[in-house]
Parts: structure tokens; C-alpha cells; sequence
């Protein structure tokens, strides 16, 4: 990319930025009234001033993260609650070591409490309880958290090599495969969706239908991936529209947008803030969602639900080499 390129994507991010961060609110999706609405300021978890060595995270990543250990013992979902649970546990506890207050019955019914957990002996489980209470102050020192933010400052265990996609490995054929039956049916759903949130309809109303399109959603865009040759990492970007479709219909915003009518002012916090914050995953799979959404805008198109999708799709390859930079200075 030209400098004459970097210095317009620069231009209408800041331009991009500044306005959302005029605009930017969480709102209950569910109440769509000023009432329920608070106005929050927040860049992006990269831009939130995390220490050299470290990388910003909200309270659940946060948890997920310190956890790791315990879910490497256990299996099955259940299992997985159980092990989350005894995270929360031992990061209370940890804490109350920190400041000094510590019960040594507390500590003992922990020790018997993950032994049962784990299957683990006395030996074993007071190994682990010593690994996590270290873990806690090693992942999250103290004295470098943000004050008043809910993100909390991680320490990078591991650097990780971020690499852009390599739009190489999709060889798709260039035949426009035009909408069957069930892509009908989808379509037509889809457009009672955009019309019922072009109405300013509660969510409570559209739930129903929206989570019904998600599923059929993800259906037709794999087969329609198949249709066009394509034979590795399908399900890796059919995945990857379920959180972009809760953003553009799950979650508020100041506009009203849907598929049709995403501007890149939506494209930037979506890939800046709202991916990197809703999602925990590798970080070399962040990398799908890019070229998984403009895919999907291609099938969009091909099955006759937007004419122009250009714009769009020009938006988020605009966005992309930006966002690879988001990438790399939260995981490398």
C-alpha cells in the first residue's frame, strides 16, 4: 500500500474514530429507549494504554485466561463449569493473599474441593493451589491495572506471530451461483428482519427470528462456499459470522444498520473494539474474519440480496491492514 493509501485509510479512521467515539454507546439490547441508554467513551481494548509486555482484556477474558491450567484438566462441559468456578475461587482467594488476609479453613476447603475437582491427592492439589495463587499476581500485577476502567491489563504469557491472510489459498470460481429454494427462504427472512429493525421494532420482538436466521444463516453460506470450490477452512469462516451478524443486529447502536447499510464507521469499531472484546480464540484466527465477512458479502450478492456490494467489501479491506496492526500489538 502507497503512502498516498495509508495516509487516506489513516485520515478516515481518525475521522472514523472520532466520530464513534461521539457516538459510541452500550445500550440493554433489549431496551431500545434513551432511558435505558449509558453513554460510555472507550477506544479500543489496543488503544487502552496497556504496559509493554502486556495487553488489555475485559473481566470474563480476564478469567478465561488465569483459568487456562484448570481447563487443561478437564474434559466436557460440565467439567468445564466446574473448572471455571474453581478459577473464580482461587482468584478470590488470591487476592485476599495479596492483601494479607488469609484463612487457613478457607484454604483447606479449597485444597479438598479441587482435589475432588481434579482428581487430585493432597500433594497434587496443593501444587496447583500454589500455581494459581502465583499465577494471579504474575498474569495481573496490581500495581499497573487501570484505575476506574473495567478492562484489566494481562501480562502476554506467549508472543504470537501475526500474519495477514494469505488471499492466495481461496481459489473460488468465478460462476455466480444464483439463489435456490432454501437461499429464497433465507432471503426472505433476512428482509423481514432488516424491515422490522428499519422500523425501530424491539429486540425482544425480532429475537426469535434473528436467532432462527443465524442458524440458516451459516447453512447456506457453507454450502454456498462448497458451491464455489472452496475445500479447506470452511466451517473456520462460516463461524465467523455469528458475532458479526450479533453486531449488526444483537448489539446497538446510534443508527439504525443492517447488512445493507454498514458504514465504515461500523466497520472500524467492529474490527477494532467489538471482535478482539466479544472473542477469545487464537489470535492467528482473528485473521479469518476479514476475508469471511467480505465472502460473505460476495455470496450477499451472488444470491441477490444486495446489488453493490463493492463499498462495503472496499470498507473492510481498507480497514483490514489496520486491524492486522490491532492484532499484533495485543498478541505479539
Amino acid at each position: 500500500m502507497g503512502k498516498k493509501k495509508k495516509g487516506n485509510i489513516a485520515k478516515r479512521r481518525a475521522k472514523s474514530r472520532q466520530k464513534t467515539e461521539k457516538k459510541r454507546k452500550l445500550r440493554l439490547v433489549k431496551g431500545r429507549s434513551k432511558e435505558d441508554t449509558r453513554t460510555i467513551y472507550r477506544p479500543g481494548l489496543s488503544e487502552l494504554g496497556a504496559p509493554e509486555g502486556f495487553r488489555s482484556v475485559p473481566p470474563a477474558q480476564a478469567m478465561m485466561e488465569y483459568a487456562k491450567p484448570l481447563m487443561e484438566l478437564v474434559k466436557g462441559e460440565e467439567d468445564f463449569e466446574d473448572a471455571m468456578q474453581a478459577g473464580m475461587v482461587l482468584w478470590n482467594y488470591a487476592l485476599s493473599v495479596e492483601k494479607g488476609d488469609t484463612d487457613k479453613k478457607i484454604e483447606q476447603e479449597i485444597l479438598k474441593e479441587m482435589g475432588d475437582c481434579f482428581g487430585l491427592d493432597h500433594k497434587g492439589a496443593k501444587a496447583l493451589f500454589m500455581r494459581m495463587i502465583e499465577r494471579q499476581g504474575y498474569l495481573f500485577p496490581p500495581d499497573i491495572q487501570p484505575k476506574g476502567s473495567p478492562f484489566m491489563f494481562i501480562r502476554k504469557e506467549v508472543r504470537h506471530l501475526i500474519k495477514p491472510f494469505d488471499y492466495t489459498t481461496l481459489d473460488l470460481s468465478d460462476e455466480i451461483i444464483p439463489p435456490d429454494k432454501k437461499d429464497k427462504v433465507f432471503l426472505d427472512t433476512l428482509d423481514q428482519l432488516d424491515s422490522q429493525i428499519s422500523a425501530g421494532v424491539d429486540y425482544g420482538e425480532y429475537e426469535r427470528l434473528f436467532l432462527s436466521l443465524k442458524d440458516e444463516c451459516q447453512v447456506r453460506f457453507e454450502k454456498w462456499l462448497k458451491d464455489k470450490g472452496l475445500s479447506q477452512d470452511i466451517e473456520l469462516f462460516s463461524n465467523c459470522l455469528d458475532v458479526y451478524l450479533d453486531f449488526v443486529y444483537g448489539y446497538m447502536h446510534d443508527d439504525v444498520i443492517t447488512l445493507k447499510t454498514v458504514t465504515l464507521i461500523y466497520i472500524v469499531e467492529f474490527f477494532e473494539d467489538y471482535l478482539v472484546r466479544k472473542v477469545m480464540t487464537e489470535p492467528h484466527e482473528y485473521v479469518y474474519w476479514p476475508p469471511a465477512v467480505k465472502l460473505f458479502y460476495g455470496f450477499l450478492y451472488e444470491k441477490g440480496y444486495l446489488k453493490e456490494p463493492e463499498k462495503i467489501v472496499k470498507g473492510i479491506t481498507e480497514v483490514e491492514p489496520y486491524f492486522i496492526q490491532v492484532l499484533k500489538k495485543q498478541f505479539a
